[in-house]
């Protein structure tokens, strides 16, 4: 490949400049002007496979709605390794001490024989374990009793007692061997239990005679404690939690991988990893522990660029403390407005997208988080389950007339799934076509299938008359085992374009979303590849705004350095 056809970006050693480009929403700008230099491209350094990125989905299985074997089987063909669920800590412990675990024993059970690996969820403190309701913004404080949709009463986001206290018994945060947990910790004393009980060699996998290494591995301490939502807690009672949990966990397991707690990056927290790894610098046990994690989760939903951003910055957070672990994006994705149990009706329903822009958003957002520095990527979510509904949420489909009816005072619900909902599901249950593929699930195999094993390679915005920042968005691989360079490319706005892109063999292989493939010659050493123009408008925060690029193609073409 020529020189001049490959650009790197400049990764800016503070937030600040980028700060420039956010909305009080945590929205971008149109234009989202980042700094491109011509250099060479990126070096690959590995002869191998790199397994990044690796694929999961969020709710193939969970202890509350345990998956039957269609659903397990419609995961496997997906090409998704790994399922994340929770296992919700005030359904376990109902009576203090008292642990029932028969639930969360037979959603491993089954994940397990499917062949998946699990990403853990520990959150929900027991309501007879709260502290008091300290954040005048949580769904606590204001109705601590009553029911939400995430399997969580408002009661179980607070910080649960005794979260100060030592982790063991000697009055110490200090591990070691032989050493026990304080019970007085119970937030400590129930993430051992939970660990002890579901890692390989731990007490299910001799019950279920597992080989060696197979349980679980990969525990995430709470999700989005950044949104109230969820956490009723401060910054520093969540950097205590995950500490605690950290310490406990690697007690129970010492090779336990901990995920900071997915972050829901609401533009009103962006700042919540910072913090935490700040509280830490005052932390002389936070170095020699790794910050109290192996693993940074966030999360990114509709706008497909985000993905790249929250990467991107929770990347700096950590090169500002010094060090650089891996992040996963185990929650992405786009609910579809134009098929039930969406609002048909709503063409502009904000912060959706037509099925076919959501196998969009799959597709760029894997490439932009990739690209960012992200080593796994987890779809949201199989089925539609209940989306952000209340559990039994469900309506015949309509055109809009049954809202505001009394017996539906929910007349519309999110579409998530790669799945549509099968007719037993616990909300949406009356789909024409229940338990069906979308076009996302196809998007999404073309991922599973096509992009794995990669290493960033350069990215460019070609296209227009400003050389850094035109209409047409390519992001590049290189795919060290076969020699490749893979190519995402995209219009960013309204208006379709053509990718001139200079031609590194005497073929290409072009995938689109829908999985067709298209095998392509250049003409005078170069491509010329159509790229439909975006159409989503669906970003409320700004009418002109294209959350999701138009239709991507793939290429795939050898690369000989």
């Amino acid at each position: 490949m020529k020189k001049h056809h490959l650009y790197h970006l400049i990764w800016f050693s503070s937030l600040s400049l980028l700060i420039l480009l956010i909305s009080q929403t945590g929205a971008a700008s149109q234009s989202d002007n980042f700094v491109y230099l011509p250099v060479l491209a990126r070096q690959a350094t590995l002869s191998g496979p790199t397994g990044i990125p690796a694929y999961g989905i969020s709710f193939i299985n969970a202890a509350e709605d345990r998956a039957d074997p269609q659903q397990l089987a419609n995961a496997q063909i997906t090409g998704a390794k790994w399922d994340r669920w929770p296992m919700y800590w005030h359904f376990i412990e109902q009576t203090p001490g008292q642990f029932s675990w028969n639930n969360q024993d037979a959603a491993a059970i089954g994940d397990i024989a499917a062949g998946f690996h699990i990403n853990a969820i520990l959150l929900g403190t027991p309501g007879f374990y709260t502290t008091n309701l300290n954040n005048p913004d949580s769904w606590a404080t204001r109705s601590s009793l009553s029911p939400v949709a995430n399997g969580l009463s408002q009661i179980n986001t607070a910080t649960p007692i005794g979260l100060y206290t030592p982790v063991f018994t000697d009055g110490t945060d200090i591990p070691g061997p032989g050493k026990q947990i304080n019970p007085a910790n119970v937030w400590a004393r129930f993430v051992f239990a939970t660990v002890n009980r579901y890692k390989p060699g731990g007490i299910l996998a001799q019950a279920q005679n597992w080989p060696a290494g197979v349980g679980i591995t990969h525990w995430e301490m709470w999700n989005e404690p950044d949104l109230p939502f969820f956490w009723d807690g401060s910054v520093d009672d969540y950097a205590r939690l995950l500490k605690v949990g950290y310490l406990a966990a690697k007690q129970g397991d010492a090779a336990a991988q901990i995920l900071f707690g997915g972050l829901a990056n609401d533009g009103a927290h962006l700042s919540f990893y910072a913090e935490v790894l700040d509280i830490y610098e005052d932390d002389p046990q936070a170095s020699q522990s790794g910050y109290f994690h192996d693993i940074l989760a966030t999360h990114n939903y509709f706008y497909a660029w985000r993905t790249w951003y929250h990467v991107f910055r929770a990347k700096n957070s950590q090169q500002a403390h010094g060090f650089n672990k891996p992040i996963w994006v185990n929650e992405s994705g786009v609910p579809a407005w134009n098929d039930y149990p969406g609002p048909i009706w709503v063409p502009d329903s904000p912060y959706r997208a037509t099925m076919s822009e959501q196998a969009d958003f799959i597709i760029q957002s894997a490439f932009y988080g990739t690209y960012a520095g992200a080593t796994t990527i987890f779809h949201f979510q199989l089925y539609d389950g209940c989306g952000n509904q209340p559990g039994g949420t469900d309506f015949p489909p309509h055109n809009g007339e049954l809202c505001g009816l009394p017996e539906y005072p929910i007349c519309a619900g999110d579409a998530f799934g790669l799945y549509r909902n099968p007719t037993d599901a616990a909300c949406f249950r009356q789909h024409p076509q229940p338990e069906t593929p979308r076009p996302a699930m196809t998007a999404y195999q073309v991922l599973t299938t096509y992009f794995r094993d990669v290493q960033p390679y350069w990215r460019l915005r070609p296209g227009g008359s400003d050389p850094v920042n035109g209409p047409q968005e390519w992001i590049a691989f290189y795919q060290p085992h076969t020699g490749n360079r893979i190519v995402g490319m995209w219009a960013r706005f309204g208006v379709a374009q053509t990718a001139v892109i200079t031609a590194t063999s005497s073929s290409a292989l072009l995938v689109y979303p829908d999985g067709l493939t298209q095998t392509i010659t250049p003409s005078n050493g170069v491509y010329h590849i159509p790229l439909p123009g975006a159409t989503n408008l669906n970003a409320p925060w700004d009418p002109t705004l294209y959350a999701i690029g138009g239709r991507p193609v793939i290429l795939i073409e050898h690369d000989p350095r």
